[in-house]
């Protein structure tokens, strides 16, 4: 799924929506009618895309234009979530924290992409582990074998 930044023509603050809905609701109660020239910046991560609201709505509320801040060097996000991992030994919590991992970053994931984060942690069952995510009700499937953390 793709997301984007547009900015309030009415209020000038930023919100983040949906890429592929025609219209969204400000919260100054603005409708406002998505064009493809409004999209101010473009991502298929939803916390990126919050990293960036907040930081347009930083610079809108300083009477400055939004400009995107560039960004360090930023690395896969399966290596953040692996990262973000290593240090848990108890596999439950490791195999929990993988999928919020997973669900924050990229708002579902699937196999391939669990495959990618037990690759880089040195591990490569992604069938059991998440067997073992459903059973205990920590996941869900969104449908077609892709899932949500709970």
């Amino acid at each position: 799924m793709k997301y984007g930044l547009v900015i309030c023509p009415s209020c000038g603050r930023a919100r983040g929506v949906e890429t592929s809905r025609k219209t969204t609701s400000c919260s100054c109660g603005r409708r406002v009618k998505l064009r493809r020239s409004m999209i101010k910046f473009e991502t298929d991560s939803p916390k990126e895309l919050a990293e960036m609201v907040g930081q347009a709505n930083e610079q809108l509320s300083s009477g400055k234009k939004f400009r995107r801040r560039k960004a360090k060097e930023s690395e896969d996000p399966f290596v953040r979530v692996a990262r973000a991992c290593m240090t848990l030994k108890d596999p439950v919590q490791r195999g929990e924290a993988i999928a919020r991992g997973l669900t924050d970053e990229l708002g579902e994931f699937g196999l391939d992409e669990l495959r990618r984060v037990l690759a880089v942690l040195g591990s490569n069952d992604p069938e059991d582990l998440v067997r073992r995510l459903t059973e205990a009700n920590m996941v869900y499937e969104v449908g077609g074998g892709r899932y949500r953390a709970v």
